[in-house]
């Protein structure tokens, strides 16, 4: 079965492609969900404003207030500040090559080589690095895949996608990615 690959390509991420496509995916699972609740912690801070306004001895109402404006400044700040933690984590392994397969009902992407010399085998004789294992996606109902200027999301549901830059394939490589959408 692993050698029914209708593609196999080798690329790489770089940074600028990383960025634009993690805020690709906040656009589309994180920051939805982020604003309806900020939204609704403002709302609720207002209401215990208009009760501060009815009724100034309500001391617990400031508390209130000021716990849902936090919780919603956290709710805006906490996808920021994620997406510069892997930005900066990410700058560490640009030289990462990763492999594409895909096959008739699934796509595997694997780690082909770190880019680092430290990674070695439990003997440390430095002859082979540790690379994770393959992720195998099934192109079934959690399955989706978004086309951008210069590369494709591919998704698994809403918390794992993968960023596969169109830079490194040829017109004919990005048709059969491109056809993963109507396989489904």
């Amino acid at each position: 079965m692993e050698n029914n690959y209708r593609l196999e390509k080798e690329y790489k991420i770089s940074f600028d492609i990383f960025r634009d496509g993690y805020s690709a995916f906040q656009k589309k699972f994180v920051f939805p969900q982020a604003n309806i609740k900020a939204i609704a912690f403002i709302l609720l801070a207002v209401i215990f404003v208009t009760a501060v306004i009815d009724d100034n001895s309500q001391y617990f109402a400031y508390l209130l207030i000021m716990v849902c404006l936090a919780m919603a400044f956290r709710e805006w700040y906490n996808p920021r500040k994620l997406k510069r933690s892997l930005s900066e984590v990410f700058k560490d392994t640009e030289e990462t090559v990763y492999k594409l397969s895909i096959g008739d009902c699934f796509a595997d992407i694997s780690t082909v080589s770190t880019g680092k010399v430290e990674n070695y085998t439990d003997d440390n004789n430095g002859d082979e690095e540790i690379l994770p294992q393959k992720s195998r996606i099934p192109f079934d109902e959690n399955f989706s895949l978004l086309e951008y200027d210069d590369f494709f999301l591919m998704f698994s549901g809403k918390s794992i996608f993968y960023i596969i830059p169109k830079k490194d394939f040829s017109e004919e490589e990005t048709e059969i990615i491109r056809g993963l959408k109507s396989d489904k």
